[in-house]
């Protein structure tokens, strides 16, 4: 990542003379202007500083000195790349997307319980992905092959997600912004209320796109909000290559970066369903590549695009609008902390996001607040657990993660962890004086403080990934820094002898024969164990991977005709503002389809035995109309231990619901059957 601004060249950032993501001494003595100076190093490195050359050949200057190096005529002159040039992108796109019919294979046997269909599935995400990080490792891939690379593996990434389900959306969240987006298309208004997500309502900007390019082509709601979330996937993940390609000079580094980014948690399906997050994730990118525009002498029209993108992202979701806020200070503090004179201006990014999103929040979102209280107790829980404190009844009741799972993810973690001290150590003894990557590194810090929750029982791994969409992007960068620029795990003795203060010869370290080979090995094998743990611990969750019948309280899996069926019975048949209550899955269905106002605390009237003056009380203080019973509550116990939302028994699930338990609203006087699909049921309570 350079420390002066460059100007772009043929539309892709030029490489700077002296700029290399590990940082030079602060003193230093200048190259000849018309050499390259060479200090061949053991293990097959070559240790170079970048001739003065013409803008067009340093564009691609390290992938040009790698192969000079292998040949032997490192220093020679050679005919630069095109800029344009897409190398073998269009051969292994095109075996990638041998994986991207594997898994549409697998998910076609999923939904036939076929005994391959997971053997495949894996077979399939690993096509998928391994070859675009083989290639773009090698280093061998110039601005335009990295970059079509990276789109194409967010394309086919994505392909993966909407074949999960293409004719419907099944997530709860998913539904509940359908729901925003419907009301959007009938009213043609704003600021819609919305029973199954409140605070949506103060954040249009996902609801607006879908419902604008509904109505504009007459698509279902269903189609236009998979298109634009799938615009919105793609354009997040070429603003963060397009970011780390300004910062590092080096589009073998933006394209580790990206690769290494997917990754994350919940980048596969969460960040990239029918979301406010997944629409309010490419401004915040937008943000911080103009935010890095304006610090490099860009002018003042990139400080208008941060304040614009500050705005977008804003009003598209609240916690992306806080990431972004948190982001932009970091950025503001180490560059006043490190440079000289100090860029007082820089504040006023951080300052600009948090003025907007108090006046959003303040004036117009006041219900967010009461909203992530709970989030935010559990968070506090989780973190109060990583560092020794008592964890909640919540978390400590929660299931383990399997041992299986628990290795696959914590084998991932280490090895990033490693490169994370690798450059921390580098950066430290050549006295790194670029304030983005130690931005960078301060985030990676929070990468892994945060993601300690992972392993805190079942709803460990939805805490850290929603925190990783934002850590993870510094951690990245940070782990393509180690990989691309052959960052030492353990550096080399100095001439005292010293190996942990020794300090890395100035230039840029380019690998070449036997050495570059194991580390595009190792690489890929590392990034790929990150993916399988990803798809691990991320979502779907382990059970629901494949497409599959029926599953109780499993999301996605326990979507079906069924359930549908009654929401929509629901939707036509009660009193408009009725209370319906049910298991998570029921509650999310009659919440969207339905149009009714859910009440999701119902767990005890599910488990109680019998119905007595108890349960009677609970349904008249939650002010309860009706009940729906899915009889297949009782045929197995729920994936992640728990039906319904503060399930009473969430951790200690043993057995299924009882049929007894299902079966008892038949028999108490004040409740009336008012609807029966021959799965689904639904109850009239007489007296509330």
């Amino acid at each position: 990542m350079g420390d002066q601004p460059t100007p772009d060249v043929d539309g892709a950032p030029e490489a700077e003379p002296d700029a290399e993501p590990n940082a030079e001494p602060e003193a230093e003595p200048e190259a000849p202007a018309d050499d390259t100076v060479i200090l061949k190093a053991a293990d097959d490195t070559v240790i170079l500083r970048l001739p003065d050359a013409p803008k067009s050949t340093k564009v691609n200057a390290l992938t040009m000195v790698r192969k000079q190096a292998e040949n032997g005529t490192a220093g020679e002159p050679q005919a630069p790349r095109s800029v344009y040039d897409l190398g073998w992108a269009p051969w292994v796109l095109a075996v990638s997307s041998l994986g991207v019919v594997l898994v549409a294979l697998a998910y076609a046997g999923g939904r036939h319980e076929a005994g391959w269909a997971m053997a495949a599935y894996w077979i399939g995400q690993v096509i998928v992905f391994s070859p675009v990080v083989f290639r773009l490792l090698s280093r061998l891939a110039g601005v335009a092959e990295s970059f079509v690379l990276v789109m194409g593996l967010a394309a086919n990434q994505y392909m993966l997600k909407w074949m999960y389900s293409p004719d419907q959306f099944r997530f709860p969240d998913e539904l509940q912004h359908w729901l925003a987006t419907t009301l959007i298309t009938e009213s043609g208004d704003l600021f819609r209320p919305n029973n199954a997500l409140p605070p949506a309502v103060h954040f249009p900007g996902l609801a607006e796109m879908g419902a604008g390019l509904s109505l504009l082509t007459g698509l279902p709601v269903t189609a236009a909000g998979t298109i634009v979330a799938g615009v919105a996937h793609l354009m997040f993940v070429g603003l963060l290559f397009a970011a780390v390609l300004r910062a590092s000079n080096s589009p073998a580094m933006a394209g580790v970066a990206c690769v290494t980014y997917a990754t994350a948690m919940h980048y596969l399906f969460f960040n990239s369903m029918f979301l406010y997050a997944t629409a309010a994730l490419p401004y915040f990118m937008l943000t911080v590549w103009a935010h890095r525009r304006w610090r490099t002498g860009g002018g003042h029209k990139f400080l208008a695009l941060v304040v614009t993108g500050i705005l977008m992202t804003t009003v598209s979701h609240h916690v992306t609008a806080f990431a972004l806020v948190a982001t932009l200070l970091l950025l503001a503090v180490t560059e006043l902390v490190l440079d000289r004179p100090r860029p007082w201006a820089t504040l006023i990014a951080p300052a600009a996001a948090l003025a907007v999103v108090c006046a959003w929040i303040g004036l117009v979102a006041r219900d967010v607040i009461a909203y992530l209280e709970s989030p935010a107790r559990r968070l506090a829980d989780a973190l109060s657990q990583i560092f020794g404190g008592a964890a909640s009844e919540q978390t400590g009741t929660a299931s383990a993660v399997p041992l299986g799972q628990l290795a696959v993810q914590g084998l991932g973690l280490l090895g990033l962890f490693v490169l994370f001290l690798a450059v921390a150590r580098d950066m430290i003894v050549r006295k790194d004086r670029d304030s983005w990557r130690w931005a960078a590194l301060v985030g990676g810090a929070v990468f892994f403080a945060g993601n300690g929750a992972r392993f805190l029982g079942s709803g460990g791994p939805e805490i850290a990934g929603r925190l990783s969409t934002f850590t993870y992007i510094p951690m990245s960068i940070i782990a393509a820094i180690a990989i691309v620029h052959a960052v030492r795990i353990i550096p080399e003795k100095d001439e005292d002898g010293r190996r942990w203060r020794s300090v890395p010869p100035p230039g840029v370290a380019v690998t070449t024969g036997r050495r570059l080979a194991n580390q595009v090995y190792i690489g890929t094998t590392l990034i790929t164990l990150l993916m399988v743990g990803a798809r691990t611990g991320g979502w779907p969750p382990v059970s629901a991977l494949v497409p599959g019948p029926y599953l109780p309280a499993s999301y996605e899996r326990s979507v079906d005709a069924f359930g549908v069926d009654a929401a929509h019975w629901q939707a036509q048949n009660l009193p408009h503002g009725s209370r319906v209550g049910g298991d998570i899955t029921a509650v999310a269905l009659s919440s969207t389809y339905g149009r009714i106002d859910p009440v999701r605390e119902v767990g005890p009237l599910y488990w109680a035995s019998w119905w007595t003056e108890s349960e009677e009380q609970f349904a008249r203080q939650l002010a309860i109309g009706y009940l729906v019973v899915d009889r297949r509550l009782s045929d197995r116990i729920p994936a992640d231990n728990a039906y319904f939302q503060d399930d009473p028994m969430a951790g200690r699930i043993t057995e299924p619901l009882s049929e007894a338990q299902l079966g008892k609203f038949d028999l108490i006087p004040e409740m009336s059957r008012i609807y029966d699909n021959g799965t689904v049921r639904i109850y009239r309570l007489e007296n509330t």
